[in-house]
């Protein structure tokens, strides 16, 4: 049975792509998931709340693709980069998230506001980072601009797509022309000198909306609880086995970052089509934030 947090998540994520947010109220989330108004609010004190949470699991499922791409190629090449975009994109076409963004963006909701810009600043903050491993140093000071500018001719294009033609975009098209035009803009800024969203302020913006660091213990805790869990059910042996790599692995005084990365994929695959999909992912998600972080511990 699945989790009825995630039940509660799920339905939420169909009505809001359904009916729209504006038009789902928390009375149409109860009969949706088949759940009383006091479930519900242990888990969401409102509906904005309960938005934030299909957010932010949809995130974490894209981070979870975007790293798994990126194992064994050149962290300098476009063309994965342009393969994690379009991949990226692709999830959020699936769940017809983009129709949400648009309206969530035009509500007079401050909260709302907060949810959306945060949500952005991440994938801002990503792409920012990106455009440093494949340009390098010299644009360091106007990544920022060029993951807004590249995000924002996305999001134009696409609207004006479907707006005129009725038809779904060419996500491959779209990323490689919004590509094209960061190429043709940076040089420029870098010639001129001009910088309009100053780095540093940027960084503290980053600063506030990063993860603290995640460490061998947080990790091993969660493994443990999750392979407990896993055994009280009939799944494929293929699931059990690499939850146990993980395990033994991490149990390693130093645990070997090249063989997680070889195991973290498949694990995570092996749970894709059972009612633990999301934690596998979660899970996941944590490993790469670890293998990312300087001091591992």
């Amino acid at each position: 049975m699945k989790d009825r947090k995630q039940v509660v998540i799920e339905a939420t994520l169909q009505l809001f792509t359904e009916k729209g947010y504006q038009h789902t109220s928390v009375q149409d989330i109860l009969d949706k998931a088949n759940i009383s108004k006091g479930t519900f609010y242990n888990y969401f004190s409102s509906k904005n709340e309960c938005l934030s949470a299909v957010l932010e699991q949809n995130r974490l499922e894209r981070n979870v693709l975007k790293e798994e791409i990126l194992v064994g190629k050149k962290i300098d090449d476009i063309e994965v980069l342009v393969e994690q975009l379009i991949a990226s994109l692709r999830i959020k076409e699936k769940y017809n998230l983009m129709p949400l963004f648009r309206e969530i963006s035009f509500l007079h909701d401050e909260e709302l506001q907060k949810i959306l810009a945060e949500h952005r600043f991440y994938e801002i903050t990503w792409l920012k980072n990106r455009f440093y491993n494949i340009y390098g140093e010299d644009g360091k000071p106007y990544y920022y601009e060029c993951a807004i500018i590249f995000f924002g001719t996305f999001q134009y294009i696409s609207f004006y797509w479907n707006l005129a033609t009725k038809t779904t975009i060419d996500i491959k098209k779209v990323v490689y022309r919004s590509i094209k035009y960061v190429e043709s803009f940076l040089p420029e800024m870098i010639e001129s000198g001009e910088i309009l969203l100053e780095p540093n302020d940027m960084y503290l913006l980053e600063m506030d909306s990063a993860y603290k660091p995640i460490t061998n213990d947080q990790i091993q805790k969660k493994l443990e609880l999750f392979y407990k869990k896993i055994s009280t059910v009939e799944l494929q042996q293929k699931s059990a086995e690499l939850t146990a790599l993980l395990l033994d692995e991490m149990n390693r005084e130093k645990p070997r970052i090249s063989v997680l990365e070889l195991i973290i994929q498949p694990f995570r695959s092996s749970f894709s089509d059972t009612i633990y999909k999301y934690e596998a992912e979660e899970i996941a998600n944590l490993f790469w934030l670890y293998m990312k972080s300087p001091n591992k511990a």
